[in-house]
């Protein structure tokens, strides 16, 4: 036996090593916004906004022109041009995709909107991943983005309808509407636990998600004065509510067969090959899968099993049965 076939000499996480310590879908959903972020970043122009009516018609000096067209220009994304929600898209079927891909990107003229964005998910996101699950919590997370991403563009849309002819139906974007979905699913689920409020005042956690409702309410009233997507995060409050209290459970949903797929080609391709015989290599295969099975259940329970699944188990579980009879 080599080095690195005993445990303490590999590198690769094993299906046991998920069990004990499963990778955080809260840390990978942070690490990909900010790699989204980034590839924004990398695709920006900037759009140049309409100026205040009349000041053609006064002399400016150069560096003060200079200086007012700048603060009217907006740093926009190719890959908000495609991936950020809009009313327009509800008519579009082949572009409802958006309402998922909208939660991903943020405001690339202002940093903090993804910095605040990640940190009030991880703060509030982490416990309650501890109590759902990994994949629950996920399914989870990207159903509230989902359901704030159709508001979204229903919103937009009607707000559209409003404006002049010739304006451009308005983007939304930003993780806002599951980072408020979670504040409020804390807050059912710990309702007493006392939080910061901006890092000086001690606060139930119920107090400081009506707190948030509220302000939202305001802002979706116009009253804040601020270019933010008010109804999105009053619908991201909706879903954590009535998921909490509906008892909504997504477990049904199964997306580890999405992360399957590459094994499942390459089975298809070995199976199209022709192969040796080896009796040995389809039992270690057979291990592996069981492995890979038994993981599955500990995260996400027997209910996520696929029938193909269950049939793998029950022939690697009367296998092992057989050989310790004989």
């Amino acid at each position: 036996m080599g080095i690195y076939d005993r445990d303490y000499g590999r590198s690769e996480r094993t299906p046991w090593d998920r069990i004990e310590n499963p990778r955080s879908m809260l840390i990978i959903l942070i690490v990909i916004n900010v790699i989204v972020f980034v590839v924004q970043l990398l695709f920006t122009y900037d759009v140049q906004q309409e100026l205040p009516a009349g000041i053609d018609a006064i002399e400016l000096a150069a560096s003060d022109r200079a200086a007012i067209e700048l603060q009217y220009t907006e740093k926009r994304s190719h890959i908000d041009d495609i991936f950020a929600v809009r009313g327009t898209s509800l008519v579009r079927p082949w572009l409802w995709f958006q309402t998922l891909t909208y939660g991903f990107l943020h405001n690339t003229g202002n940093i903090f909107h993804l910095v605040f964005n990640m940190f009030i998910l991880y703060v509030f996101g982490k416990p309650i991943e501890q109590r759902l699950g990994g994949q629950e919590f996920l399914k989870t997370y990207l159903a509230a983005i989902i359901f704030g991403g159709i508001v979204a563009m229903v919103a937009s849309l009607i707000h559209w309808s409003f404006m002049p002819t010739g304006v451009e139906c308005p983007m939304t974007m930003g993780a806002s509407g599951g980072v408020v979905a979670m504040i409020v699913i804390f807050a059912c689920f710990f309702p007493h636990q006392e939080l910061l409020f901006m890092f000086v005042f001690p606060m139930k956690a119920w107090v400081l998600a009506c707190l948030v409702v509220l302000m939202d309410l305001y802002g979706a009233a116009g009253l804040s004065g601020r270019a933010t997507a008010y109804e999105v995060h009053l619908a991201g409050a909706l879903f954590g509510f009535l998921y909490v209290k509906q008892g909504w459970d997504f477990r049904w949903l199964d997306l580890t067969s999405l992360a399957d797929i590459p094994g499942t080609l390459r089975q298809r391709s070995r199976r199209a090959k022709l192969k040796l015989h080896d009796p040995e290599k389809k039992i270690r295969e057979e291990e592996r899968e069981a492995d890979r099975i038994l993981a599955k259940i500990h995260q996400s329970g027997e209910s996520s099993l696929t029938s193909r699944e269950r049939r793998t188990l029950e022939r690697y579980s009367r296998r092992k049965r057989q050989s310790r009879e004989n």
